[in-house]
């Protein structure tokens, strides 16, 4: 992925997942101030490596539960469908469009989701603002 911020990402997971399984846990939406380029969205992820190992109860283990704070920055064509308590992703796409466009749009973004959420939009510009430990109820990831 050739956003900045994605080193923060392929430094916790080796490379740029997919994020399928991942949760949406919050969207906001910022307004245009003057002279800005458009509205920002912004959108914290709970992402997580599952692995080939199997737990005791029988589930897959997961392992590096971060969470992942991306601002889109000139949104346009925003859709969003679905959002609820619970958003799991199938999968998120970050697709360059820039030679495609005689806008300034320069990214497709999608969020396809699995249960809950589903938004689509083109935006101006997208970054990977953090990448910090998932904290759930008080209680930290140690991997």
């Amino acid at each position: 992925m050739d956003i900045p911020g994605a080193k923060l990402v392929t430094d916790v997971f080796g490379h740029w997942p997919s994020f399928h399984d991942a949760e949406v846990v919050r969207l906001e939406l910022l307004r245009a101030i003057p002279f800005a380029d458009g509205p920002d969205l912004r959108a914290d992820i709970h992402a997580f490596e599952i692995t080939d190992q199997v737990a005791p109860g029988g589930h897959f283990v997961l392992r590096h539960h971060v969470e992942v704070s991306f601002r889109f920055r000139g949104v346009d064509e925003v859709r969003l469908e679905d959002w609820n308590n619970q958003n799991v992703l199938f999968g998120l796409s970050i697709t360059d469009i820039g030679d495609r466009q005689l806008d300034r749009l320069k990214y497709e973004v999608s969020f396809d989701g699995s249960f809950g959420v589903h938004s689509t939009f083109l935006c101006r510009g997208a970054e990977v603002e953090s990448v910090k430990p998932w904290e759930a109820d008080g209680e930290k990831d140690t991997e």
